[in-house]
């Protein structure tokens, strides 16, 4: 077997399942017709029994599975997973994506994650929505990442709800980070600033040069210095 479907093969074992034109984006970007060439490699995958395909929703790509599948093929979570998937494919477009864990496990927590990783310098916890949550079962979800917190095994992480939004969340209300957003493009700004500052930092010390002060931008992000000195996106 190919490098390349091996690859396919561990994709799907990971998110669950995939839409073709996913498959493409992770694995045939480099393609001169990705699509072409994601349709002809899928055709044999599933002619050789690697994979499995659900073709029952009207005028919208195929889904794959890998056979075994870790869900059924016609699951009620098939969207979520798509947009867990797709949220790792935007924000590999910005930058790379560290220990992307589906539904992770946490220590000491009484939460499950929809997911945990390292991006942008900074650890994160994300939630995607592709249903409103209501303001008791926000606030219910909210409450047990304080709770542990509260413990003291908190690392800074940042907590991102990606997807519907509920306008009676107040972030206030929290000792940690937490943001609503439609997708990852509506950070695209503040990580662009971000990169900038990073870029700034680099250049001063090839120069040698003491750091001249940044303003902090006017957006929903910017940077900051850890311990160690490196500068890290927060929300």
């Amino acid at each position: 077997m190919r490098k390349r479907d091996m690859d396919i093969l561990y994709s799907l074992e990971k998110f669950k399942c995939l839409e073709r034109d996913q498959i493409a984006a992770l694995h045939f970007s480099n393609n001169k017709n990705p699509i072409v060439s994601v349709n002809r490699v899928l055709k044999r995958l599933r002619m050789d029994g690697y994979v499995l395909v659900n073709t029952g929703r009207s005028f919208k790509p195929y889904i794959y599975f890998y056979n075994p599948s870790p869900i059924k093929l016609d699951s009620q979570k098939i969207d979520h997973y798509l947009m867990i998937a797709q949220g790792y494919i935007d924000m590999s477009k910005y930058s790379k994506v560290e220990g992307y864990k589906i539904e992770p496990k946490i220590e000491h927590a009484d939460f499950i994650p929809d997911v945990a990783c390292n991006w942008l310098g900074n650890e994160w916890f994300l939630e995607f929505q592709n249903s409103t949550y209501t303001v008791k079962q926000l606030y219910a979800k909210l409450d047990k990442i304080k709770e542990y917190h509260d413990k003291g095994y908190w690392n800074n992480q940042r907590v991102l709800i990606i997807g519907k939004t509920n306008l009676k969340l107040d972030a206030e209300n929290y000792p940690f980070k937490v943001k609503q957003i439609r997708g990852i493009e509506d950070l695209s700004e503040s990580i662009q600033q971000f990169k900038e500052m990073k870029y700034q930092e680099f250049k001063g010390k090839i120069k040698g040069e003491n750091k001249a002060s940044v303003s902090k931008p006017d957006a929903i992000s910017d940077g900051y210095k850890s311990k160690d000195g490196a500068i890290k996106f927060v929300l």
